[in-house]
């Protein structure tokens, strides 16, 4: 998966991020989460890859809800238009 390469993400002072889409002018708000998916998704990984890391990052994550987690930050990101169309 590849992130829309016009999106730009801030990160804050706390780790959570803001997304701009110039395709539509939306900002979308992530958490320390979503800065990591993020951050993985502009370098293309898979979902598979992007459920790891959520279980290297995150303490106490179990794999059904790092899977339940990703999936449902990547309908988000469809929906906002932040994702590549896959060939």
């Amino acid at each position: 998966m590849k992130i829309n390469p016009f999106a730009v993400m801030q990160e804050e002072f706390d780790h959570t991020g803001i997304v701009f889409n110039p395709d539509n002018n939306q900002v979308m708000m992530l958490n320390r989460s979503g800065v990591e998916l993020f951050r993985a998704f502009e370098k293309g990984c898979t979902v598979e890859e992007a459920v790891q890391i959520l279980l290297d990052k995150f303490e106490g994550v179990t794999v059904e809800q790092a899977q339940t987690d990703v999936e449902a930050f990547v309908a988000q990101l469809k929906a906002e238009s932040l994702l590549e169309k896959e060939a």
